[in-house]
C-alpha cells in the first residue's frame, strides 16, 4: 500500500465517493420507511 502522500486526490475522491454512497443509501431508506409509515 502506497504512501497517503502520493495520492491525496484520489484519497479525497474516495472518501467523497463513500459519503455520498451512505448519503444516498441512508436517503433511500427514510424514504422507503416515509412512504412505508405513510400506507399503513
Amino acid at each position: 500500500m502506497p504512501p497517503l502522500k502520493e495520492h491525496p486526490v484520489e484519497i479525497f475522491f474516495e472518501t467523497l465517493l463513500v459519503l455520498v454512497c451512505v448519503g444516498v443509501l441512508a436517503f433511500a431508506g427514510l424514504t422507503v420507511k416515509k412512504l412505508y409509515q405513510g400506507q399503513r
